[in-house]
């Protein structure tokens, strides 16, 4: 049994594992760290759970299968086309979050895990409010609904959340526990992906995006392995097709979970399917749940030209091994530069639009008083933020291309410019668990065109965040010759 941290401090400065001055009602440190103080009652403690689960009612079969609107636990969604295994087998421990008040009465290993995705819910909104419209943290608010209906789903839901906690607390039988599910997860996956009337379902769909943030936040022997995984979860996105996207949770999935697809596809060098008029006029249509509808077509038609991003960075990429007074070259060079500008009018357009909505950043002197950027930049909404770091990453694509191809205007300086607004809101946007995936694509086109300086910067903070966020390990990011 793993108690409480002793320490009485808040529980942010305990997981940053730093001295708390115990400041009431909030402690400086949190003030320090850009964040309100969560306070000083820890609340739960680690317990065994008993190696067994609650016996399932059986459902009616139908056709030869389980259909999964009659799944005890499992929530309304229209899902006729799955087929769930209803066997059941648990590990000889389990180690789970449960409120210390009454833990005798947790006698169920399922009572157990839920209890611990809702703290791990919690977790993963900070330091937004939770009432601020992340569509990343908005898909994890459906796992506690969707758990207990498919066995695939299941163990991966235990992996990640056991990975989560065994690192929240430096407990290395946890993270054991964490990674044999992880394995148990692949192994059913792929019996899972067999089954004509199982592979495309939402429970296995959701499984394979959970499989993959797993992977960024675990895998710290191979920096590159949630690309593979990455491409993996876009080859069932495409797959299932355009159509099969209709139900709040496979649409709040997709949009957690295409800026994967596209940051795979840009430096895999593959083409980008969701670049077409079929996927974008799909996503526009379907709006994300309590989003208002202004910020989610603003939102839909930056993601549209975002998608076009990556041809623009392979055509660069092709001319780097070129000689660029051949034909083939000159043929590049026209189409990519046709591209970009393309890409600034659109994207400047749309600016316009996009600040009429979200407010833009506002400069404040850094929280950990920054020697390269004293300065940095703080957002009104987290949503925002992440919005604009992907278009300063967007644009310092286009201005970098138009930069290299000798196109007339300031180029180099735009480029410096967007660069410069990247890390500049790496403070507020990399804040929390999930500050590093927010990032993650910034981070990697700023690597892209740091000088030496800014350079040994970025690696100071991808090394930060590589200690919880496996993918953003320096390597991961260095950039391509």
């Amino acid at each position: 049994m793993v108690g409480v941290p002793r320490s009485r401090g808040c529980r942010t400065c305990v997981k940053r594992r730093v001295k708390c001055d115990e400041r009431v009602p909030g402690c400086a440190k949190c003030e320090t760290y850009g964040q309100p103080c969560p306070g000083y009652d820890k609340g739960f403690k680690f317990i065994a759970g008993k190696p067994y689960r609650t016996k399932r009612k059986q459902p009616v079969l139908q056709d030869g299968g389980i259909s999964e609107k009659q799944q005890p636990g499992c929530s309304s969604f229209d899902i006729s086309s799955s087929s769930i295994d209803t066997g059941s087998s648990s590990p000889d421990s389990i180690l789970v979050v449960a409120p210390k008040v009454e833990p005798s009465i947790l006698v169920s290993a399922d009572l157990n895990v839920l209890q611990s995705l809702n703290v791990l819910i919690d977790d993963f909104s900070q330091p937004a409010p939770a009432t601020q419209n992340n569509v990343v943290t908005h898909w994890f608010g459906f796992l506690p609904s969707v758990y207990g209906c498919n066995q695939t789903l299941d163990v991966t839901i235990k992996s990640f959340v056991a990975h989560h906690f065994g690192k929240t607390f430096q407990n290395e039988q946890m993270v054991h526990f964490a990674r044999s599910s992880y394995g148990e997860a692949l192994h059913r996956l792929r019996k899972s992906l067999t089954h004509s009337s199982e592979a495309f379902s939402t429970h296995v769909f959701c499984a394979v995006v959970l499989l993959c943030m797993y992977e960024l936040f675990a895998d710290t022997d191979n920096p590159e392995s949630w690309m593979k995984h990455a491409k993996g979860l876009g080859q069932l996105i495409k797959a299932r097709g355009p159509d099969r996207y209709r139900n709040d949770l496979d649409i709040t999935l997709l949009k957690a979970s295409r800026g994967l697809v596209v940051m795979h596809s840009m430096f895999s060098g593959e083409d980008c399917f969701l670049a077409s008029d079929d996927w974008h006029k799909m996503m526009r249509e379907q709006y994300t749940a309590n989003m208002p509808k202004d910020l989610h077509d603003v939102i839909e038609e930056f993601f549209a030209f975002f998608t076009y991003t990556p041809s623009l960075v392979h055509k660069l990429y092709r001319l780097k091994e070129m000689d660029v007074s051949t034909p083939q070259a000159l043929q590049i060079i026209s189409a990519a530069l046709e591209e970009a500008l393309g890409l600034q009018a659109r994207t400047g357009v749309w600016h316009e639009k996009y600040t009429k909505i979200a407010p833009p950043p506002v400069e404040v002197p850094s929280w950990r008083c920054d020697p390269l950027f004293p300065n940095i930049l703080t957002y009104s909404d987290m949503i925002y933020a992440t919005i604009y770091c992907g278009y300063y990453s967007c644009m310092v694509i286009v201005h970098e291309a138009l930069r290299t191809f000798a196109y007339p205007g300031p180029h180099e300086a735009m480029v410096i410019h967007f660069r410069d607004q990247i890390c500049k809101s790496v403070e507020y946007c990399g804040g929390g668990v999930l500050g590093p995936y927010r990032m993650g694509f910034a981070l990697r086109v700023a690597m892209e065109v740091a000088d030496p300086v800014t350079k040994i910067w970025l690696i100071a903070r991808l090394q930060e965040f590589s200690k919880f966020y496996a993918a953003a390990q320096p390597e991961n990011h260095t950039a391509i010759s």
